[in-house]
């Protein structure tokens, strides 16, 4: 009778008793038409429901212009879930045109009052320079305070702010922290899983435990890490963390193997940044070529000619196996002494971060063969190279 009598308060708590059936049938139609009319009357919370029933055409068609019509509403009402909603729309172009601008003014504004899940996307912004400025100061700053609150996704960017020294100064054991309150939440997700056992496998921002490496190797794995699923096998395979064990290292193998098969290898796919078909499997040249000249300046060779072949070669690979890197010293590890040849000493090593084959869009950094062994040649007599010996090698 309240509602009836125009109570906007009762016509939002008779909206809710339909659409979860409380003390009446479940009628999606009739939490619509409250939802409508308690909206109408100022509702803001109202509002927002209202716009989700038209964005997912809930007891009503769906109408994406009229579910952004309400978002507004609401969003212009202090309403923070609306807010975030309304900057989702304005990035999807869902109701209304593409506006990056008005995407981050909605994230800060939900952000600024407290939205994790804006605060996270907000960094995002800061970080590819979307509606903003590129300021990898404040992307840190976001991470972080969304971290602080709990938000998964956000401890996890935290970590890798930490571990690549951006916005923030280089520190491993920080990286380490968050990896491992990411993995532990409750809500924590394969790629920190995978991340810690990274960190107890080759003892970055911690002591090394292989013990500790194979579980949370296995943690990731069973939820689904292709990565993750090929470690573990590996892991049993070598006996590291755990007993040897040959048929679970195959069946983590085979897992792995049937994993990648939902995205054969001989499949076109678009990349997922600019939507074109990729050069390769995984590989869009384009938006690679990008991320090398990113990070020309974080490594050198001490050797301009060096650079410029390598650089060279970064730019115009075509797919992962024509990458060449440069690699430190105290990336390697295990060097033993293999044999001598006429020209020089022949060594084998791990190489730890092991050659790029992919970009992963969901971690935001390289996808590598990690532990991977090469060969070391120490030529005599190479002290002055020229670009025709480059060219042989």
């Amino acid at each position: 009778r309240s509602a009836e009598n125009g109570d906007k308060v009762a016509m939002f708590n008779i909206a809710i008793c339909y659409k979860n059936g409380e003390g009446t049938e479940k009628n999606l139609e009739k939490a619509f038409y409250w939802y409508q009319k308690a909206a109408e009357n100022g509702n803001e919370v109202a509002m927002l429901c209202l716009a989700n029933s038209y964005y997912d055409g809930e007891g009503t068609e769906k109408n994406l212009e009229k579910a952004f019509h309400w978002y507004q509403k609401a969003a212009e009402k202090d309403n923070i879930k609306a807010m975030f909603n309304f900057a989702t729309c304005y990035k999807n172009g869902e109701g209304t045109a593409k506006n990056l601008e008005k995407v981050f003014h909605w994230y800060q504004k939900a952000a600024e009052n407290g939205y994790n899940n804006a605060m996270f996307n907000l960094a995002i912004c800061y970080k590819n320079g979307e509606g903003t400025e590129k300021n990898l100061e404040k992307t840190f700053h976001w991470y972080q305070k969304a971290a602080e609150n709990g938000y998964n996704n956000a401890m996890n960017s935290l970590a890798i702010c930490y571990k690549n020294g951006e916005g923030t100064e280089k520190n491993l054991e920080k990286a380490f922290h968050w990896y491992q309150k990411a993995a532990e939440n409750e809500n924590g997700d394969e790629v920190a899983m995978f991340s810690l056992a990274n960190r107890y496998y080759n003892g970055k921002g911690t002591e090394k435990n292989l013990e500790k490496a194979f579980y949370w190797h296995q943690k990731a794995a069973e939820n689904g890490d292709e990565e993750a699923m090929f470690n573990l096998a590996n892991r049993y395979y070598n006996g590291e963390g755990t007993e040897q064990n040959l048929e679970k290292a195959f069946y983590w193998y085979q897992k792995a193997a049937e994993n990648d098969k939902v995205n054969p290898k001989n499949e076109v796919n678009s990349c997922n940044e600019c939507k074109q078909p990729y050069n390769d499997y995984q590989w869009c040249q384009q938006c690679n070529t990008r991320r090398f000249q990113q990070d020309f300046s974080k490594w050198t060779s001490k050797n301009e000619l060096i650079d410029k072949f390598i650089q060279e070669a970064q730019l115009n690979a075509k797919n992962s196996y024509e990458i060449l890197e440069w690699i430190p010293y105290n990336k390697l590890s295990s060097i033993d002494y293999y044999d001598k040849g006429g020209f020089g000493e022949i060594h084998k090593a791990i190489w730890l971060d092991g050659p790029i084959y992919s970009w992963n869009f969901k971690k935001q950094q390289w996808d590598r063969q990690i532990n991977y062994e090469v060969i070391l040649k120490i030529l005599n007599n190479s002290s002055c190279l020229d670009s025709k010996f480059l060219d042989e090698v």
